[in-house]
């Protein structure tokens, strides 16, 4: 059972169960696992019972193998800066996901 409590109208909290991982949870939400690291300020692993914010975007893109920094924002259609800024990061590979509002 998922449980997410609603506390703004594009995200919520989420409250971690045994077996959780950040990437679990980002396939859960539609996320990336880069947003909820940044989001969350996490340093390191997740545990039975954390509270974690979980922002609800409106598309999530897999990186493809040949895919440019360049490329990724025009099909989510935002600079690269804004790319790399909303995920918190400063360079995409194959198989990451991105996420834009």
């Amino acid at each position: 059972m998922i449980k997410l409590q609603s506390t703004v109208s594009d995200g919520g909290i989420y409250y971690c169960e045994i077996g959780d991982t950040l990437d679990s949870i980002a396939n859960r939400f539609s996320t990336s696992k880069q947003i909820i690291i940044k989001d969350n300020c996490l340093s390191g692993e997740i545990k039975e019972g954390d509270c974690l914010y979980i922002k609800r975007y409106s598309r999530v893109y897999t990186v493809k193998v040949g895919d440019t920094p360049e490329s990724v924002a025009g099909v989510l259609g935002v600079t690269v800066e804004k790319l790399y800024e909303i995920n918190g990061i400063n360079y995409i590979y194959p198989f990451m996901q991105v996420v834009c509002e």
